[in-house]
């Protein structure tokens, strides 16, 4: 299975274990790499991290038929090229840690975290976002 060019896996620090079932959402802010005062954000995506914690596949707003701003086809729901700009991952990770009830850890100061990155002119060939998580914590960094 061939994997889409931005990826992210999330990695609960708190259990020691891929975090599942985390909704992650993809917006996109502006075409230019250099604007860091982009003024709205475009969802355009939305994953959920599989059993190893993990997004390699997204699906893409019906909405959108082809976007070229981006370089999505909304008809066959895939990437046709990566295009430069900055761009948003929101992880909804409260929902997450409220069901982990059973563990006593239902309880984040961070109900969803958000992460702006730029894809540079010209695009690498892929973008990985790790997110390592607590309740109470995170960290990421570039990937590979």
């Amino acid at each position: 299975m061939s994997v889409d060019p931005i990826t992210c896996h999330i990695l609960d620090t708190t259990q020691g274990k891929p975090a599942t079932g985390v909704v992650v959402q993809l917006y996109h802010l502006s075409t230019d790499p250099t604007d860091y005062e982009p003024t709205e954000a475009k969802l355009f995506a939305t994953g959920k991290t599989d059993t190893d914690g993990r997004i390699k596949k997204w699906v893409f707003d019906p909405k959108i038929k082809n976007d070229e701003t981006i370089g999505i086809n909304g008809e066959s729901q895939s990437w046709d090229v990566l295009k430069p700009g900055i761009y948003k991952a929101k992880f909804l990770t409260g929902k997450y840690f409220l069901g982990l009830k059973e563990l006593g850890l239902n309880r984040t100061f961070f109900p969803f975290v958000e992460i702006i990155f730029i894809i540079d002119n010209p695009p690498d060939h892929h973008y990985h976002i790790p997110l390592l998580l607590s309740n109470f914590s995170y960290s990421t960094y570039r990937g590979s």
